[in-house]
């Protein structure tokens, strides 16, 4: 399944192309990229099932006139009965180097069928892309926040959008670990797609808040 960064694969080529992104603990990169792209995702937060995942592939590759599929994978992505893998020293976070979940994932679906694939890492695309206005909206407003907080004498804090809204908030404690993804309300764990109905009432990156309850967004209350 061959793709590039930019696009579908080639006419010249089929079948299935995987590309890796960054998101060690948490799929939110990837989830959004699949969410606006339409295509499958695999994120740290859920193991798909590995047979499962290479049959809706087959399935969306034969389906398809251009004869192939995509998927976007998180770094920290596993299937079941597979773990990341870690080469290398530690950073100073603690962090080793982890080995290519696209690559692996690639090497054994070609493995277990002979579908041709291809792998694109995104991250360095990403991240050396061209800012948009949302982009530069909110990244100016929130250097503008954390100066006038400088300049009042405030620490321990960070600029943040809270409903919607820019405030000023603790700086969260490293102990609580990374925010993850909602698996319920954001990822189709049956299809492997994002979740793309009930989205009426959560913010504009569709995560619920910590404590919210998790009724279906937009549905009244009967009581």
């Amino acid at each position: 399944m061959p793709s590039s960064a930019s696009g579908p694969p080639s006419a010249r080529t089929s079948g299935s192309a995987f590309s890796a992104i960054f998101g060690r603990d948490a799929g939110f990169t990837a989830l959004y990229t699949a969410y606006v792209t339409s295509i499958r995702c695999v994120v740290p937060e859920y193991k798909v099932n590995l047979d499962k995942l290479i049959r809706l592939l087959i399935e969306e590759k034969r389906a398809n006139p251009s004869n192939y599929a995509l998927v976007v994978l998180s770094e920290g992505a596993e299937w079941e009965g597979y773990q990341v893998r870690e080469y290398g020293e530690a950073d100073a976070y603690g962090h080793r180097k982890k080995a290519s979940v696209a690559e692996s994932l690639a090497d054994e679906i070609k493995r277990r069928t002979g579908e041709e694939t291809m792998v694109s890492d995104l991250t360095y695309d990403l991240r050396s892309g061209d800012p948009d206005f949302v982009d530069k909206l909110v990244g100016l407003t929130f250097g503008n926040m954390a100066y006038d907080a400088m300049l009042d004498g405030k620490t321990g804090l960070m600029s943040a959008l809270v409903k919607g809204c820019y405030e000023l908030v603790p700086i969260p404690d490293p102990k609580l670990g990374p925010r993850k993804l909602d698996v319920a309300t954001m990822c189709n764990t049956e299809r492997y797609r994002p979740m793309y109905a009930n989205k009426r009432g959560l913010p504009a990156f569709l995560q619920r808040v910590v404590g919210q309850p998790s009724k279906p967004a937009g549905r009244v209350p009967t009581s």
